[in-house]
């Protein structure tokens, strides 16, 4: 991988299952030809909580014939959840199954996800992000 195998970027969407918004940050680096490595970080705005996860995912991006994406992927994570109040906080590794497009604009990627995340329970996402 070189230099120009490597994107940052932002995304923000909907965490479906607990009805509330998330902010988070990325980076993508090729790891062979189609496989990439996209370790992320998800902050969710749940009030008198602090949700995050941070996520090492990887995915496999499909051939096609234009200047789209289409990926698929698994990858782990850790989801912590602490309500306000007493030391109530949890942490819990997860599994990550996440399926994408992006189309290639310029020199960015604007690009839509679908993330499950399995944890004993399970949660899912939508998310809409830009790499650059």
């Amino acid at each position: 991988a070189s230099a120009g195998d490597t994107k940052f970027g932002v995304r923000g969407g909907y965490y479906t299952d607990i009805g509330d918004p998330f902010l988070g940050a990325e980076v993508l680096t090729r790891v062979t030809n189609r496989i990439y490595f996209n370790p992320n970080f998800e902050y969710v705005f749940v009030e008198d909580v602090t949700y995050w996860t941070l996520n090492g995912d990887f995915h496999y991006d499909f051939p096609t014939h234009s200047r789209s994406y289409v990926w698929a992927g698994a990858g782990l994570g850790l989801k912590h959840v602490d309500p306000a109040g007493d030391d109530n906080g949890d942490s819990d590794a997860a599994l990550n199954l996440l399926a994408g497009i992006g189309f290639q604009a310029g020199s960015v990627i604007p690009y839509f996800q679908a993330k499950v995340i399995l944890d004993g329970g399970s949660e899912f996402a939508l998310a809409f992000g830009v790499r650059f």
